[in-house]
């Protein structure tokens, strides 16, 4: 019964002040309606208890929830969980890394090292359009021995083609291969190569729905040359900073970053990689540098510093991330055939106090150790 003393009091607070002050028969309909119903509420209490009793597990001690809940008219059961329904979902898979051989990725990655240079140029410093004339540009590498589709532009909109061989005539293709313009038959393409120092990168090929004439080559010829001296720049300082073979980053380039990381204080840790009886080294490497960049977690990519001996500067943010994906990375790598043993040293630059040669003679002794425990 004492559940029922609240709602007594509040009627009969609320009738002595109506009568005191102000006496309304709504506002008293109100008063009573409200204590009913606050009543019928702790009266429905009463019917809820035994409820959480019955259904408890049987396995439970009584005299626990006794001492738990000594008195018999608690509004909540704050004792009993709700029960957690086992989620029987299976982790999401990951995605396979290697989803070409790694030998033909890395010859891929090779070959396409030079298109990749061209179309980033290209796509840096478009050709503008001149006149209204011009209906679109169409941007064509040259890798030796083929010419290969790669931007197509109309006004300000570029578009990345595929792979596709040029369609054209042989005699506009040979003027290309002698560092000459041509103009089709019909008059409605205009070919200028993309060439400096006697070496071709490439050409534009500008097309019309009118016709061009001879007197305009010129005009187009000198604004490509922008283009050209583009290339050149980053064809060579390509030779500067990559190695030769793999295309990855080399040694010196390798010493001007990680000092300069390291002098920006950034929270870095660099990791060598070495392999162990590991056969194709070369290409499981550019497919690590390749694949590791496709998933963010290599920072700017790989360094080859030796010939079996490459190094990769990370965010500490990203370790976490980096091992769970070099983990995969290995596990691929075995399933497809390709057993590869690597030996790890690694270097926080975070630590205080610590110099730039240090923080290099720490990554490589701790390669040392990690390679005399694969050897034990």
């Amino acid at each position: 019964m004492k559940r029922y003393t609240i709602p007594t009091i509040f009627f009969t607070i609320g009738v002595i002040l109506q009568y005191t002050f102000y006496f309304s028969w709504v506002s008293f309909t109100l008063l009573a309606v409200s204590c009913l119903l606050l009543a019928l509420f702790l009266y429905s209490l009463d019917f809820q208890k035994p409820e959480h009793l019955n259904d408890a597990d049987p396995n439970l001690n009584n005299e626990v929830l006794l001492e738990n809940n000594p008195h018999t008219d608690v509004v909540f059961d704050t004792e009993t969980s709700l029960p957690s329904i086992p989620s029987n979902a299976e982790p999401k898979p990951k995605d396979i890394l290697w989803k070409k051989d790694p030998i033909l990725l890395a010859r891929e990655q090779i070959h396409l090292a030079e298109r990749s240079l061209f179309c980033e140029t290209v796509k840096e410093f478009p050709f503008p359009f001149l006149t209204e004339k011009l209906t679109s540009i169409q941007y064509v590498y040259y890798d030796g021995k083929e010419f290969k589709e790669c931007y197509w532009q109309k006004a300000g909109m570029m578009v990345e083609t595929d792979d596709n061989p040029v369609e054209w005539e042989e005699y506009e293709e040979s003027k290309v291969k002698e560092l000459l313009p041509a103009i089709s038959i019909d008059k409605r393409k205009l070919y200028i190569p993309l060439t400096m120092n006697a070496q071709l990168f490439g050409f534009l090929c500008f097309s019309t729905k009118e016709s061009w004439n001879e007197s305009e080559i010129q005009s187009y010829w000198e604004k490509s040359t922008i283009i050209s001296e583009k290339i050149m720049v980053k064809r060579e300082y390509a030779k500067v900073t990559k190695h030769p073979i793999s295309k990855l980053y080399n040694v010196s380039h390798f010493y001007q970053m990680a000092k300069s990381v390291f002098e920006s204080k950034e929270k870095v840790t660099l990791i060598l990689f070495k392999f162990i009886d590991t056969n194709f080294q070369s290409e499981i490497a550019i497919g690590l540098n390749e694949l590791g960049k496709q998933n963010g977690v290599i920072g700017l990519g790989l360094y080859q510093l030796e010939e079996n001996l490459y190094a990769a500067i990370i965010s500490n943010a990203k370790l976490d991330v980096f091992s769970e994906f070099f983990k995969q990375f290995i596990e691929e790598l075995d399933s497809l055939g390709f057993p590869s043993e690597v030996a790890l040293g690694y270097s926080n630059q975070s630590i205080p106090g610590i110099k730039f040669d240090v923080w290099i003679k720490a990554a490589y002794k701790s390669l040392e150790e990690s390679i005399l425990s694969h050897a034990a």
